[in-house]
């Protein structure tokens, strides 16, 4: 996969001395390229407004200060942070240094792990392969993978997809995926396909290679011509293969809040797979977020398929996840959100959507800890709620260190 340098500076970034990283308009008065000669022109889909209204800028302001606090409080090496509100980038702002030891700072074009945000993608991917009639939801997985024990045979797309298939959250996760495949043979179901909601990153490799063998085409590859080629995401790949553009983030550990910031090696991208194994920008998140928000790349069944509808339980009770997504409904917001995080040593990330505004949160960060996560959902509070308590829980969020 290529990746190339998206070098256009899209908003003014806060730091000291300077204006609030408050967007700025996609285009000048009077229209005319925004852009340097000899930069890439933007991608049309994301807008910037700009100015705000005064209560949001004060909703802004506090976002920002409440960031610079929790950075210093939580030992945080590098952090960045979208808020995007009636379909429009509102703040974009970069913080810190992606690599603590060169003191390289953080900017909107640095680099980061996606970790499990990476599954939104795999949804989005297989999504598109139901729209062609190449796959069907409520297929067999033995349909699309051979070799399989009698326990994995009857799973459908519709139970991996949903986290309802049974299959174990980890599966050897140390090896390369397709070491892991080789393991079935002695992996029983943890529960009856079906009856209960289970966070598996296991069912979500098991849908790369499904993507994998409809399409005859690597799992990155799939994924660049469906969704990162259409949206101009230029900066989306793994780590392994865009460390030569030399904006990587460094991923950093500390024992949980237990111990001192250390460098550490990302997993590596054979082992997630497409559970986990993608990395980005924040420029080709707000890309990403914004196409989905406006209902790009796949049909509106299938929107509704990845956000709304969740495979009613044997049990009788709801299931909590879609295809990708945590739905629920957040009170300090009053407003239906749909959410995901990504969590593996050296990554935290996460996006949060508030679907019936076309408003959005995503944050990305080098570092992993519980309360590195609460940062984006107070952040969501402050933007859009009643006040500074943290959007939601942990049950709203998942994915929060599970890849």
């Amino acid at each position: 996969m290529k990746s190339k340098f998206y070098a256009a500076s899209l908003v003014v970034s806060l730091t000291m001395g300077l204006a609030p990283a408050f967007a700025q308009p996609m285009s000048p008065p009077g229209g005319g390229n925004p852009f340097p000669p000899g930069q890439p022109d933007g991608v049309a889909t994301p807008q910037y407004a700009a100015p705000v209204e005064p209560d949001l800028q004060d909703r802004l302001q506090k976002v920002d200060a409440m960031v610079a606090d929790r950075m210093q409080a939580l030992n945080m090496p590098a952090y960045c942070l979208v808020i995007i509100k009636n379909g429009k980038v509102v703040f974009q702002k970069p913080y810190g240094y992606s690599n603590i030891e060169t003191k390289e700072p953080t900017t909107n074009d640095t680099i980061f792990g996606l970790a499990s945000l990476t599954k939104t993608f795999t949804s989005l991917t297989l999504l598109s392969l139901v729209d062609k009639g190449l796959v069907g939801l409520d297929d067999p997985l033995s349909k699309y993978i051979d070799g399989l024990t009698n326990d994995y045979k009857p799973l459908t797309i519709r139970q991996l997809a949903s986290m309802t298939a049974g299959v174990p959250s980890k599966v050897s996760q140390e090896v390369d995926w397709r070491n892991q495949l080789d393991i079935l043979d002695h992996t029983p179901l943890v529960s009856a396909p079906g009856s209960a909601y289970l966070y598996s990153n296991f069912s979500y490799r098991l849908l790369g290679s499904v993507i994998e063998k409809v399409t005859g085409q690597p799992y990155l590859q799939v994924v660049e011509s469906t969704i990162c080629a259409p949206l101009n995401m230029k900066s989306t790949g793994t780590v392994t293969l865009l460390r030569p553009t030399g904006r990587v983030a460094q991923a950093y550990g500390d024992n949980m809040g237990q111990g001192p910031l250390r460098p550490i090696e990302y997993k590596s991208p054979a082992i997630a797979f497409s559970a986990g194994m993608l990395a980005t920008t924040s420029n080709d998140l707000i890309k990403y977020v914004t196409a989905l928000m406006s209902h790009q790349i796949i049909s509106p069944a299938g929107y509704k398929t990845m956000w709304d509808y969740r495979p009613p339980l044997t049990t009788g009770q709801p299931s909590k996840w879609a295809f990708g997504w945590a739905k629920a409904y957040n009170k300090n917001m009053n407003a239906m959100t749909l959410s995901m995080n990504g969590g593996t040593p050296g990554i935290a990330s996460t996006i949060i959507i508030l679907p019936e505004s076309n408003s959005a949160v995503i944050a990305l960060c080098n570092l992993r800890k519980p309360p590195v996560y609460q940062v984006a959902r107070t952040a969501a509070a402050i933007a859009f709620g009643s006040g500074t308590q943290p959007a939601g829980d942990e049950e709203e969020h998942p994915g929060q260190g599970a890849d």
